[in-house]
């Protein structure tokens, strides 16, 4: 084993043996692995090891790297690929969407452990911390099995840090407030003691989040009745903690986490919700140990997972109705995967166990409560297989096979609903070729699906109605490109990393959510769609002042559908340009070191609705801040979002109406139509130690 200590900097450049087997943040070196010593820290992009290393295109997010508010969603939200939705404001329901793909296709888990419920196919990102994790991984592209792998769009592991910072620092504690009643306050502490490392963190963020933005009353073409309005209910309080315990060898680690959280539920713009709330409490416990048996390297997971949740819609706001309702999901998994030289090759096989119950049930109506569960497993493996040298080709394969089954859909004990099976195959092929110690080439492709949740399939007794033989969605994907990541400097540039690809995926059977009169809903399969684009990544540090980032996605959805009014449009919520770029300034001020700065986010018009009827305008938001160090380890920082205070876009009208009206005020919103809020300021102090 290399440690840290032991060398300035150990770059993994082919990751064969038990960095692909286990996707552990810090991989085990062994004879398989090839490790390059050939630069000083200061020199080469962070995370370039990984980056030139790693089969996936893999983003990895560090805290530091943004403001002390951000949420993993928000975080996401900066990274090549990836767009989130919201309800807008701070504190709000996220979720991710990566590739075009729709967000119940990209993996969430926390430390490798599956986030994914039976009853709902999206998480909400937006709900944790981003400084409570050492850092966030982004995968695209061959998604690791042991993540897996199943997802169109990736995968999302965030991975609680463990021990000392970076700069050996063992507390870090920060708190701060700004617009709209935003505050918040965290402690962290880790440490080493001898080979154990501990983490523990506690945090709290809350906000009012009531905040004015501009409405057209739903009347695109009636500047009269135009007007701004305060968005309410908006606010949300959540604490969060965690403590987790690992070998220095990370051959050992477990621990525990729990969030909650109270948020209001404010509507749509057109309809706004004063009462409906949401509260949420998640508990996730899990403890992994690698064993060796002879060559082999095994590791041996498990987990449990409680979600519970209240949803209060007392004055039937959200359109569906008054509703007092609680929901329980409770997990509980276990995994054991093996690797094992073969000559210059390497076999990695696992099986995966698992199970879920969850409970929906109505407080106004103690008789309707439905009970869900899903059992079975997972048979996953890949085969490195070294052809050259510097070429890696991975042929994997993951098996998984579900029982789901409900309780009685209604009252009369008569009518039944039979369990179903599904059997699921996602296999995949992926390449990865260092052409030389600064570049390489990937690239991977394969059949990836997503199963019908329980809701989906059983329905709720409410207003979703139950489709029992609904296929999953499913369909293939691929990718290609290369990594550049020099590793000393090139003139007065270092740090430099450019990453590019292409991609392109097709789900089949696509399920949607289709609601008919009376605020009666059904899941269908509606078709096929698709999805293809590109992907640059580029990032470099000039004189060791000045750091530039910037990454652009070119997106083309399609829906490819027997409806003429549909066929060939594009998938709502998917605009066809996004791009991020951030610049930073590092000096030193005295003796002490000062950051300032800016950063800006543009994205294209995009549709509402399936037939494209309904836009959203593009818009570019941009933001600022900086950072001095005071002394002490003390530190003071203001972050400004949305600096130009833009709260109305003007959305393009084809064909006008009249010479003179051709485009209208609306709404700033998010790709999903909510509304954003106007400029926003934002204090904190921090301290480490």
């Amino acid at each position: 084993m290399i440690r840290r200590s032991e060398i300035s900097y150990a770059c993994i450049v082919l990751a064969t043996a038990s960095a692909n087997a286990f996707a552990d943040p810090e991989p085990i070196v062994d004879d398989e692995t090839i490790v390059i010593i050939d630069r000083a820290p200061d020199e080469g992009a962070r995370d370039r090891a990984r980056a030139l290393g790693e089969a996936p295109f893999v983003t990895v997010l560090h805290p530091d790297d943004h403001p002390a508010t951000a949420s993993v969603a928000d975080a996401l939200a900066t990274s090549a690929g990836t767009l989130t939705r919201s309800l807008g404001g701070m504190g709000s329901y996220q979720s991710v969407s990566v590739r075009g793909a729709a967000p119940g296709h990209t993996s969430v888990l926390i430390d490798g452990v599956p986030l994914a419920r039976i009853a709902s196919v999206t998480t909400d990102l937006g709900r944790f911390a981003l400084d409570s994790f050492g850092e966030v991984e982004l995968y695209r592209g061959a998604v690791p099995i042991e993540l897996g792998g199943a997802g169109v769009g990736g995968a999302v592991n965030l991975v609680t840090r463990l021990g000392r910072g970076e700069l050996g620092e063992r507390v870090q504690a920060s708190m701060g407030m700004g617009s709209f009643g935003a505050r918040h306050l965290r402690a962290h502490y880790g440490d080493d003691h001898g080979d154990v490392l501990s983490s523990t963190t506690i945090g709290y963020a809350g906000a009012t989040g009531d905040y004015t933005y501009f409405s057209d009353n739903g009347t695109l073409l009636n500047r009269s009745d135009d007007a701004y309005r305060t968005r309410g209910n908006n606010g949300f309080d959540a604490v969060d903690g965690a403590t987790r315990f690992g070998s220095e060898d990370r051959s050992l680690a477990g621990g525990a986490r729990v969030a909650w959280k109270r948020q209001g539920l404010p509507g749509s713009i057109n309809s706004p919700a004063v009462d409906a709330n949401l509260s949420t409490l998640d508990v996730i416990a899990d403890g992994k140990v690698d064993v060796t048996a002879g060559p082999a390297i095994g590791r041996q997971l498990a987990f449990v997972l409680v979600e519970a949740q209240r949803l209060r819609d007392p004055m039937a706001e959200l359109g569906l109705g008054a509703a007092d309702r609680k929901y329980l999901t409770l997990s509980g998994g276990a995994s054991s995967t093996w690797s094992i030289p073969l000559g210059a090759h390497r076999l990695a096989a696992g099986l995966e166990l698992r199970g879920d119950r969850f409970r929906d049930r109505d407080l106004g109506a103690p008789a309707t409560t439905q009970v869900g569960t899903r059992a079975g497993g997972a048979l996953l493996a890949n085969l490195d297989l070294v052809l050259a040298p510097q070429l890696v080709v991975t042929p994997a394969v993951r098996l998984d096979v579900l029982r789901s089954a409900p309780t009685l859909m209604t009252v009369d004990p008569l009518e039944r609903v039979a369990p179903r099976w599904d059997v699921v195959p996602s296999p995949r092929l992926s390449t990865r070729s260092l052409v030389t110690s600064d570049l390489a080439i990937k690239a991977s492709g394969g059949w990836y699906a997503r199963l019908p949740t329980l809701l989906e399939v059983f329905g709720n007794r409410g207003y979703i109605i139950g489709t029992p033989d609904l296929e999953p969605e499913r369909g293939p994907s691929a990718d290609a490109g290369f990594v550049w990541a020099p590793a000393v400097a090139k003139g007065t540039i270092d740090r430099i990393l450019v990453s590019a690809n292409a991609f392109a995926n097709r789900a089949h059977d696509t399920i949607a959510i289709i609601t008919y009169a009376g605020f009666v809903a059904r899941a269908e399969n509606i078709g096929t769609t698709q999805g293809y684009g590109a992907e640059l990544i580029a990032s470099g540090r000039l004189a060791k002042t000045v750091s530039l980032t910037a990454s652009y996605t070119r997106l083309v959805t399609e829906q490819l559908s027997a409806d003429p009014s549909l066929d060939g449009k594009q998938i709502p919520r998917r605009p066809g340009h996004v791009l991020y770029a951030r610049t930073d300034v590092v000096r030193s001020l005295g003796g002490h070191v000062a950051e300032i700065w800016l950063d800006g986010a543009w994205q294209a018009e995009s549709a509402l609705d399936a037939a494209n009827l309904a836009r959203v305008p593009g818009r570019i938001l941009l933001g600022t801040g900086a950072r001095v160090e005071i002394g002490g380890g003390l530190g003071l920082a203001i972050s400004v979002a949305n600096l130009t205070d833009d709260r109305v876009a003007y959305l393009p009208l084809d064909p006008p109406p009249s010479p003179a009206l051709s485009e209208t005020p609306t709404p700033l919103t998010d790709v999903a139509g909510f509304p954003l809020p106007g400029r926003s300021f934002y204090l904190s102090v921090d301290w480490t130690h």
